[in-house]
C-alpha cells in the first residue's frame, strides 16, 4: 500500500474511534489527512470503500504476523508464544480499530466486508488450531473445537483489558494463559468434549462463508463421514487425520495433500469429495484417474 492510502486510513481510524463512523464525513477525513475532498476520492470511491480497505490493512498485518517464518527454528511452544505475542502487541498498538469495533458493535458491515472478516477468522482458527495440535499431540484432535474456542474467548477479554490499562506485559498475559490452556487440555477428554467434529463440520461453511473454503469444509466433511461407515476405516483414518492436520497449516504443502489423497481414493465412495479437493488445489488429475 502506498504512503498516501495509509495516512487516510490510519487518520480516518483516529477519527472513527473518537467521533464514530457515522458521525465522520469524508471530508473530516480528508481535512484530517491534509488533502482535498477531491483527492479522496483518487483513493477511494466511498467510505464503504475505506472501510473495505480498512478491513483488508488489518487483515493484511495480522496474516503477516501470524504466518511469519522467523521463529521457525524454535520449539512449537515457543513459536506460538511468540507469534501471539507479536499480534497481540500489534493490535494494542493500533487499538483505534479495536476501539471503534467496541464503540460501534452494530456497524453495518457489507457483504464483502463480512467476507473479508470471515477469511480473517478461518486464517486465525487454522493458526490456533495448527498450533495447539502440536503442543498437544493428536490426542487434542477432538478436543480441538473447544480448545480453539476457549483460547480465542480468553485471550480477547485479556486482550480489551489491556487496551484500556496496559498494567502487564502482553508476553506475561499469553504465557498465562497458555498455562491454563496446558490444563484444560490435560484434564479434557474426548469424551468430555462439548464441540465434536460431528456437530461442528454442519457449520463451518456458514461460519467461515467463503466459497474456496466452503468446497474444502464440505469435501473434508463428506470424507470423513464415509470413511466412518467402512470396514477399514482405522487405516483410512490414519490418511484423514494427516490430511487435516496439514491443510489446518497456514501453508499447507501440497506433495503431502496429494499423497494422503491417493491413500483414499482406493474406496470409490470417497472419490467424489476428493476430486473436489483435487480441483481446488490444482493437483495432478491425472494420478486420480484410472
Amino acid at each position: 500500500m502506498s504512503e498516501k492510502p495509509q495516512l487516510i486510513i490510519e487518520n480516518a481510524i483516529k477519527l472513527f474511534s473518537k467521533n464514530s463512523i457515522s458521525s465522520t464525513s469524508i471530508q473530516d477525513i480528508a481535512t484530517e489527512s491534509g488533502i482535498s475532498k477531491g483527492a479522496f476520492y483518487l483513493h477511494f470511491k466511498s467510505k464503504d470503500a475505506l472501510l473495505v480497505a480498512i478491513i483488508d490493512y488489518y487483515s493484511n498485518m495480522i496474516t503477516e504476523t501470524i504466518q511469519t517464518n522467523a521463529y521457525e527454528k524454535l520449539t512449537p511452544r515457543d513459536q506460538y508464544i511468540h507469534k501471539l505475542t507479536d499480534l497481540f502487541s500489534s493490535i494494542i498498538k493500533h487499538k483505534d480499530f479495536i476501539l471503534v469495533q467496541l464503540k460501534e458493535p452494530t456497524i453495518p458491515l457489507t457483504e464483502e466486508m463480512t467476507s473479508q472478516l470471515r477469511k480473517l477468522n478461518f486464517k486465525l482458527t487454522q493458526f490456533h488450531q495448527s498450533y495447539l495440535l502440536q503442543l498437544y499431540g493428536k490426542e487434542a484432535k477432538s478436543i480441538r473445537w473447544d480448545l480453539t474456542f476457549m483460547i480465542d474467548g480468553i485471550f480477547h477479554s485479556y486482550l480489551k483489558f489491556l487496551i484500556y490499562a496496559p498494567v502487564i506485559e502482553v508476553r506475561q498475559m499469553v504465557e498465562f494463559v497458555l498455562g491454563r490452556i496446558d490444563s484444560i487440555a490435560q484434564n479434557l477428554s474426548a469424551e468430555h468434549a462439548l464441540l465434536s467434529d460431528e456437530l461442528i463440520d454442519p457449520f463451518l461453511s456458514d461460519f467461515f462463508d467463503e466459497p474456496s473454503q466452503k468446497t474444502v469444509a464440505l469435501a473434508l466433511s463428506e470424507i470423513r463421514s464415509s470413511i466412518s461407515t467402512l470396514e477399514n476405516k482405522e487405516e483410512l483414518l490414519v490418511s484423514m487425520e494427516i490430511l487435516e492436520e496439514e491443510l489446518g497449516q497456514p501453508a499447507p504443502r501440497l506433495p503431502i495433500i496429494q499423497g494422503m489423497l491417493l491413500n483414499l481414493r482406493s474406496e470409490e465412495v470417497l472419490q467424489p469429495a476428493i476430486q473436489k479437493l483435487v480441483l481446488h488445489y490444482q493437483l495432478n488429475d491425472s494420478l486420480f484417474t484410472d
